[in-house]
């Protein structure tokens, strides 16, 4: 058994991102990016206008000037501005050449084939070329998660697609011969299975490439069938249930067995304390505990940042501090712990209101989590103020 700090330290220092692929700008917004971006010209190309109005020498201010000619948005004035005249401009259309300020419209008063112009001071109302990133700047560094701003900015840079790391392969095993599937009446015995239908949730919003989830029987033959046959096929494969130290709790076992290396089983934790980390060839395996409550925590904890490590982005868990709302009374803890909370933010505080919890198998508890507030090992009761470090669900 491992120590928390210990356990996220091994997972960090095995995880390599997965290969990557070019993908089309429209499909870009979630993904990884594999590559740097740079600016290979300036940013605008050219100087251009911000607003409609006329395009001046400040030295010819005030004054009445002809206007000499009309620069539209793809459609500029050619040539130099000549001195003591103005060019008619419309919002991003290029200044010409000579131009030091664009007076709005607003402030000009027509006069014939002419306009009058008084000073203007402050802004010049004009984005100068490489005013935004010069040639070479460096834009966007690899493992920057894309979001609607970052697609937005690659095609300014006239970039039609991308190298970002694929879509993570994964497969989801569950064991556990109490669980039935939802939809159908319930024998003597059984349970409706609640971690399959909850992980494919979070499988769906994570961006992975689900490639299999299915339910293995609590037997050695078809669970190291089944552990064997995926292994090869994916870059993560998730078990769930057979850690515990009972007899159909095979799955330590199957893996040994199957040339895995264990590199650890058992973390100081509550919820999620079988939770275990294999690898073999280039496979990551991880082993959830059947319970809900740990399901979801160690996929906040573990399973959440290194999705994001196999997709190219950092391993991180985003931790976030915030006070709690009342006292939480507790005997000093045996374990750290990992509390669920609903929260709220107020005037710029973040509170943590703990949900009454009797353990993981809870799942009513699982309806109205939002994250987890993190309890030292040692410490307890907690007093209303606290503050302490939680994971949201993010």
């Amino acid at each position: 058994m491992v120590a928390v700090e210990e356990a996220w330290r091994i997972l960090g220092s095995l995880v390599q991102p997965i290969a990557s692929e070019r993908v089309p700008l429209g499909n870009l917004s979630g993904r990884v990016l594999a590559e740097e971006i740079r600016a290979e010209t300036p940013l605008p190309p050219f100087s251009r206008s911000l607003v409609d109005g006329y395009a001046v020498r400040t030295g010819d201010l005030p004054g009445t000037l002809p206007v000499c000619g009309v620069s539209a948005a793809g459609r500029p004035f050619f040539g130099t501005l000549p001195p003591g005249k103005a060019v008619r401009i419309l919002t991003g259309a290029v200044v010409p050449e000579g131009a030091t300020q664009v007076v709005m419209q607003e402030e000009v008063e027509p006069a014939g084939e002419a306009v009058f112009v008084r000073p203007s001071p402050g802004s010049s109302h004009i984005q100068s070329k490489g005013e935004d990133a010069k040639a070479g700047d460096l834009l966007l560094g690899a493992g920057v998660r894309l979001g609607v701003g970052q697609v937005a900015l690659l095609a300014s840079l006239g970039r039609s697609e991308a190298s970002v790391f694929r879509r993570l392969r994964l497969a989801h095993l569950l064991s556990g011969d109490e669980l039935a599937p939802v939809g159908r009446p319930l024998s003597a015995g059984k349970i409706y299975d609640v971690n399959g239908p909850m992980m494919a949730a979070l499988w769906a919003r994570s961006g992975v490439d689900r490639i299999v989830q299915r339910w293995v029987p609590d037997l050695p033959e078809p669970m190291e069938r089944a552990i064997g046959e995926w292994i090869p096929e994916v870059d993560l494969l998730v078990l769930s249930g057979g850690l515990g130290p009972g007899e159909t709790d095979l799955v330590p076992k199957v893996l040994a067995s199957l040339g895995c290396t264990i590199h650890f089983h058992g973390v100081e934790i509550r919820p999620g304390k079988p939770f275990l980390f294999a690898s073999r060839g280039g496979t990551l395996v991880l082993g959830l505990p059947g319970n809900p409550g740990a399901h979801l925590a160690l996929f906040w904890l573990f399973v959440k940042p290194l999705l994001d490590a196999l997709s190219g982005a950092p391993f991180a868990v985003p931790w976030q501090t915030g006070r709690l709302r009342v006292d939480l009374p507790c005997r000093p803890l045996l374990r750290e712990t990992f509390w669920p909370v609903t929260t709220a933010i107020q005037e710029g505080v973040v509170w943590l209101q703990p949900i009454p919890w009797t353990g993981s198998a809870s799942v009513t508890v699982l309806a109205h989590v939002q994250g987890f507030v993190r309890l030292p090992k040692g410490q307890g009761p907690f007093a209303a103020k606290d503050l302490l470090s939680f994971l949201p669900f993010l």
